[in-house]
């Protein structure tokens, strides 16, 4: 848990669960190239990843975004929110940057049944909701999503929703449907919950590689290059889901080639 500002907003980073990947697994076109990017892999060869979840105490209401791999995979996300002095009934709002499973897994309580966070109203991304639930064997989706809707706290929505003053979506389409980012903005400074734009700081480097978990590889590129230009020009303080923890810092440019420089 680290805590951060942007204008009259607190930024909390919350780590869930740390997970690794093979290389292959993530960038399977990377080929010797990946041998320039040792510096972000781990011992064993693998990409190192964080799965965070991020809260905003923003304009008198307690947003969260994301809610991790869940139980299952003894995530730690609510004892990362009670030592940030937060109990799952004091979040008010709950935003989903997109719906794959480690982003939804502490959504319901899993010995009753109902939303966990009891007193949320939960954001679920318009094109994701559409899409999974067209599925048939969607397991994260039935498991933590479809029953909000039954609880009657859901609401689906696209980018430019305003959460409050200070808090709105942005639609980051490509990794899957409806990925959205959530956009902070106070006191002129800018803030920015990234969601899966980016994996790694290898993407920072190499934003035209494809990875395996992108949905639609060709605008999950064109989102990536428009995002990371945009916060590269803001000097926008980033929240970014999978990298190391605590996942806060900014793209920057050095040597005329652009970075991620973590810390808040």
């Amino acid at each position: 848990m680290e805590r951060a500002r942007v204008g009259s907003v607190e930024l909390v980073s919350l780590l869930d669960i740390n997970f690794n990947f093979p290389v292959d697994r993530v960038y399977p076109q990377a080929g010797p190239a990946i041998d320039r990017y040792r510096q972000h892999l781990n011992a064993d060869g693998q990409v190192p990843m964080g799965c965070l979840c991020f809260l905003l105490r923003a304009d008198g209401r307690t947003v969260l975004v994301d809610t991790g791999m869940g139980p299952e995979s003894s995530g730690q996300l609510i004892a990362e929110l009670r030592a940030a002095g937060v109990a799952p009934d004091a979040v008010d709002v709950v935003v989903y940057t997109h719906l794959h499973g480690d982003h939804t897994g502490w959504s319901i309580d899993r010995g009753s049944g109902k939303p966990l966070f009891s007193k949320a109203r939960y954001l679920v991304p318009q094109g994701d909701w559409d899409h999974y639930r067209a599925q048939a064997q969607a397991r994260s989706f039935e498991r933590d999503i479809a029953p909000l809707e039954a609880a009657g706290c859901m609401e689906v929505v696209g980018g430019d929703h305003v959460i409050g003053p200070s808090v709105r979506t942005v639609a980051t389409p490509g990794h899957t449907p409806g990925h959205l980012s959530v956009a902070v903005e106070s006191g002129g400074e800018r803030g920015f919950i990234l969601g899966d734009v980016v994996l790694s700081a290898i993407d920072t480097a190499e934003p035209e590689w494809q990875n395996t978990f992108d949905g639609d590889h060709e605008v999950a590129r064109r989102t990536r290059l428009a995002t990371l230009d945009r916060l590269e020009r803001d000097g926008a303080l980033v929240g970014a889901a999978h990298m190391l923890p605590p996942g806060l810092g900014r793209f920057v440019r050095v040597d005329g080639r652009r970075t991620w420089r973590a810390g808040a």
